[in-house]
């Protein structure tokens, strides 16, 4: 069972802390970290430049995978990002993950980019088939809609071949389908229910089996809002305005979608709590996922201990519990359906960071 993160902004958090989260999160054992792409008023969640940050994480640290969760492709030109990828893949030595979606969480980018939502989907898919045909390393042309290219040969080659993984974001159907139907692992968003990452799971291997694809090796990340406290009511205390405050105010699509799918109750922390995220004490968080793993054969878990709306210290304080007294008893459960890998030994005897170090660079 793999273990990664989902990285975002904190309260207090500058670049620099998240910089040494990561080292903290290799360190701790953890198998990957992952950044969105967020700009203009959402800048702050991170990252306007998640490639840029991406390879600085990659020479700051020896072995975690970092990927992107995910590159928005609509926003950029293919062969910009074909460059990026394989320059990144190159330095980090093979260990570098694409996630690509193909919308932004806010109309802005598009606006600003000159990449209309209503084109996202024409436009990723051309996007899409530069993307691969550049990280091939033959030469091609191409001529579409939207990009039309004279014969070029493309360079660099990626370390990983044919190119890095690639991982599809899946936040509706037809989007879950078109990564099945390619092979393509999926992102499961955080906002699902046990029973409906079950479900979701399901429907995309069997749909990937019929397109030809043997769904039992595709790396589908299933993605949770996770806080570990001392204990399930200290847990509750730290999340419940911090929580509520940031759907409120920073991700006003996520909180639509709870209301429109589960009515008023799906923005109360009681429901929240018990039905969507994991807020407990190390035997809570531990029994929560070991459950959605043996419903659903989830194996790979990437969890959102930063909030935007919660300190830096005590998002870390999260994920350390987790990393020292949840991972090893799933890694270790013989209940658990996803397959156990080897736990890294952690290397933490120095502490996590001093994270008053440092000023927020807002």
């Amino acid at each position: 069972m793999k273990f990664s993160l989902f990285l975002m902004g904190t309260s207090t958090g500058s670049y620099q802390d998240i910089v040494d989260q990561v080292r903290w999160a290799e360190r701790l054992g953890y198998d990957g970290v992952w950044l969105a792409e967020r700009h203009f008023s959402n800048a702050d969640l991170l990252f306007p430049s998640p490639i840029t940050m991406a390879s600085y994480l990659a020479a700051c640290t020896n072995w975690i995978r970092i990927g992107l969760a995910a590159c928005v492709l609509p926003l950029h030109h293919p062969l910009h990002v074909a460059a990026d990828v394989a320059t990144l893949d190159i330095l980090s030595g093979g260990r570098f993950d694409l996630g690509l979606s193909r919308g932004s969480m806010d109309e802005a980018p598009h606006e600003a980019f000159g990449a209309p939502r209503l084109e996202a989907r024409a436009r990723f898919d051309e996007a899409y088939e530069i993307l691969v045909l550049a990280l091939q390393g033959e030469p091609f042309s191409y001529e579409g809609r939207f990009f039309k290219l004279p014969r070029i040969t493309p360079g660099p080659h990626p370390v990983q071949r044919p190119h890095p993984p690639f991982y599809m974001v899946a936040n509706n159907p037809l989007s879950l389908d078109a990564a099945a139907d390619q092979g393509l692992p999926a992102f499961v968003h955080g906002a699902m229910p046990a029973e409906e990452v079950a479900d979701t799971l399901e429907h995309y291997r069997q749909r990937s089996a019929a397109a030809g694809y043997n769904p039992t090796i595709a790396d589908n990340p299933v993605n949770r809002f996770i806080f570990v406290g001392e204990n399930d009511a200290h847990a509750r205390q730290v999340m419940r305005e911090p929580f509520l405050q940031f759907l409120e105010t920073r991700a006003p699509d996520l909180s639509a979608y709870l209301v429109k799918k589960f009515g008023p109750r799906g923005v109360t922390f009681d429901f929240l709590a018990s039905e969507v995220c994991i807020f407990g004490g190390p035997d809570h968080c531990t029994a929560r996922l070991r459950e959605l793993s043996e419903r659903s054969g989830a194996q790979h878990i990437l969890g959102t201990f930063n909030y935007i709306t919660l300190a830096q210290d005590v998002c870390v304080e999260s994920m350390t519990r987790f990393a020292r007294e949840v991972i090893p008893r799933l890694r270790a459960s013989p209940s658990s359906l996803a397959s156990p890998t080897k736990v890294r030994r952690a290397r933490d005897s120095a502490g996590p960071p001093n994270y008053n170090l440092f000023s927020p660079d807002r």
